[in-house]
């Protein structure tokens, strides 16, 4: 039977379905390009493998990810490939590939289970290290390299590379029209970020992965793994996490967690330098450097636990019954030297725009304008000072309307319990499960890595006296009667109130509208994103046409609306798409897109596609500025695949 008459969809298979001479055991994950089950081999019974299967007849990806395992990527600390062929027809039917199933546990989920030492951690990496090296070497490059394909072995602990679905090697053909490939963007490297950022509009830019990518990547893995967070979150708006990357260093990861070896930390530091040229070149150095931190670092140190271990209430244990847990520190937001208790304003004074004078630095964080540099005249301390107490005095006259916090007494931040959110379980496979995977949960993020902790330096006693002056000549100190009128809070104030959250949808005054009811999607736009390689579920960014300089946030209006498309959501749609739908105004600002067009019109589709972002989920925040028919939100944006809008 043809493939294409098949109706069993491929990543849908279920226990016992044949594929070739294996029968499928579980299925172990599925994601955009292709499905991962456990098998048994018929010939051999009690014999178990992975099974990778295509999602699409005629991948290219998928063609290129065997070629690469049978011949270029074949060593002791790569999965191997054992077979490959199509299913459910020989010829026309989708590509399969047979792997070894390694029972093993993802490289993070492998420190927060059996929290090992710092010594044992950088044997198993500076092994995943010189395997990364043997590959570079023969012209492969991973492209997507992250915590879960690296698998600790249950049976000797060696670790396995895995997951080669959008590696190259030197002369394979190029399979996707992007600037970037599809990758993981709190992954990418620095220049890759600059890269895109540059030349996202040029057709036919694209940009050409090295080793020393491969290399950040690491770098990362390893800061996740030591630290507890990821360097730069995954869950801010990809707009500032680009900043970020390229810009602004993070907190050394002795400065978030103090048991790391200093040279470990230093190592670590490397690997994230933001110039390629300034990082390893080599998995072999990688190794090297490893060897050497280890070697002549004080043993102590080294036999140390990555984190302490702390008792937890089991649920599933009879009542009073306890497990461990590891505890990571709160990301570091001021000195570890503890400051005397001291009168300071709430966050409305860390806002990204207020360049503010700062307590002593927290080693290896970026300070000042150090960090991303911002254009634009200081504002003077008493001018902020009046802006945050005008907003304030006017939001108190709201009724529940506190925008801003009371005085506070500034204390040491206290460690936090953090417990993964999925149950760890001996389950090698090369993909990720369907479910988020705890490396992208938000207790899992540190807060944004700019340089805006709440460390702002106390005011002088000549600095409030004059404020509390000048306030006095500049906000009246009448109550307003209920039928008085708030008064005004300038551009200024309205921008601080803007700064604080979402709750400053106060500030405008506008009533919140109903949200809008559930509606179908257009006929035959799910089986369209199907086709295209959009499944229900799936992510993509995109920003907001408007013209003039690429800025954020940006207003837009009420009623049809155009999203140009940056990428995420398949290989098969090109960046730059017009997705087409309309803004509906309710508590948030909801998007419903209903029509994707390539700009050469080779792909003109339905889809279902709502506006989504990660704080909130459905719907776009409303920053505050809204009018009768317009909105103030993020110009980036997430979209997702839907099967109604509901």
């Amino acid at each position: 039977m043809h493939a294409e008459n098949w109706q069993v969809h491929p990543g849908a298979l279920g226990p016992g379905t044949e594929v070739g001479s294996w029968r499928v055991v579980e299925r172990l994950g599925v994601g955009g390009y292709g499905a991962v089950y456990r098998v048994e081999d018929m010939a051999s019974p009690g014999d178990f493998y992975a099974l990778k299967l295509a999602l699409r007849p005629g991948d290219e990806r998928a063609e290129r990810e065997v070629h690469l395992l049978m011949s270029k990527g074949v060593h002791p600390n790569v999965v191997r490939l054992h077979a490959s062929g199509r299913w459910p027809h020989p010829v026309t039917g989708f590509l399969f590939f047979v792997m070894d199933w390694v029972p093993g546990l993802a490289l993070h989920t492998w420190v927060e289970t059996l929290n090992p030492s710092f010594r044992q951690l950088a044997e198993k990496v500076g092994t995943a290290a010189l395997a990364l090296g043997a590959l570079h070497a023969r012209g492969v490059l991973h492209r997507d390299f992250k915590p879960e394909h690296i698998l600790i072995r249950e049976k000797d602990g060696e670790p396995i590379l895995l997951d080669f679905g959008v590696g190259r090697y030197a002369g394979a053909a190029t399979v996707t029209t992007a600037v970037l490939p599809p990758a993981t963007l709190h992954l990418l490297s620095p220049e890759a970020m600059h890269f895109f950022r540059t030349h996202y509009k040029r057709p036919g830019a694209r940009y050409e992965v090295r080793a020393t990518d491969d290399l950040y990547a690491l770098g990362v893995c390893l800061y996740r793994v030591v630290t507890g967070y990821w360097p730069f979150s995954p869950e801010q708006p990809p707009d500032l996490l680009y900043m970020q990357i390229k810009a602004v260093l993070p907190a050394a990861p002795l400065a978030v967690n103090s048991r790391v070896p200093r040279a470990l930390s230093d190592v670590i530091m490397r690997l994230l330098a933001k110039k390629p040229e300034a990082r390893f070149q080599s998995g072999h150095e990688v190794h090297a450097a490893l060897v050497a931190a280890v070697a002549f670092g004080t043993p102590e140190e080294w036999e140390f636990s990555i984190f302490e271990w702390e008792d937890a209430p089991d649920a599933t244990d009879e009542p009073g019954g306890v497990r461990r847990r590891i505890r990571r520190s709160d990301w570091p937001t001021a000195s570890r030297t503890p400051p005397p208790r001291r009168m300071v304003l709430g966050p409305v004074l860390a806002m990204p725009r207020l360049p503010l004078r700062r307590s002593q630095a927290v080693p290896g964080r970026a300070q000042g304008a150090q960090g991303l540099r911002r254009q634009g005249r200081r504002w003077p301390f008493w001018l902020v000072l009046v802006a945050v107490l005008a907003c304030a005095t006017w939001a108190a006259k709201v009724p529940g309307g506190w925008l801003l916090p009371p005085l506070t007494e500034e204390f040491p931040a206290a460690p936090r319990a953090v417990t993964t959110n999925q149950p760890a379980r001996w389950s090698g496979h090369e993909m990720a499960q369907e479910v988020e995977s705890p490396e992208t949960a938000a207790a899992a993020a540190p807060p944004l890595a700019t340089p805006t902790p709440a460390a702002a330096a106390p005011a002088t006693h000549a600095e409030v006296q004059a404020a509390v002056k000048m306030l006095k000549t500049t906000v009246s100190p009448a109550t307003p009667t209920p039928n008085t009128k708030a008064p005004g809070l300038g551009s200024m104030g309205k921008a601080l109130c803007v700064g604080v959250t979402s709750a400053a949808l106060a500030c405008s005054g506008t009533p919140v509208r109903p949200e809008p009811p559930p509606e179908p999607c257009p006929p035959g736009a799910v089986e369209a994103m199907e086709k295209l390689g959009i499944r229900l579920g799936d992510e993509g960014t995109a920003t907001f046409f408007f013209e003039g300089k690429h800025v954020q946030p940006t207003t837009v209006t009420e009623g049809m609306v155009n999203v140009r498309y940056a990428l995420g959501l398949a290989e098969d749609l090109p960046q730059n798409s017009r997705l087409s739908g309309r803004l509906i105004f309710g508590e948030r600002v909801y998007g419903r897109l209903t029509r994707a067009r390539s700009p050469d019109g080779s792909v003109n589709i339905p889809v279902c596609l709502e506006l989504w972002d990660r704080q909130g989920g459905r719907g776009l925040i409303d920053l505050g500025k809204r009018g009768p028919t317009t909105a103030t939100v993020l110009s980036t944006v997430y979209v997702r695949a839907v099967r109604e809008f509901e």
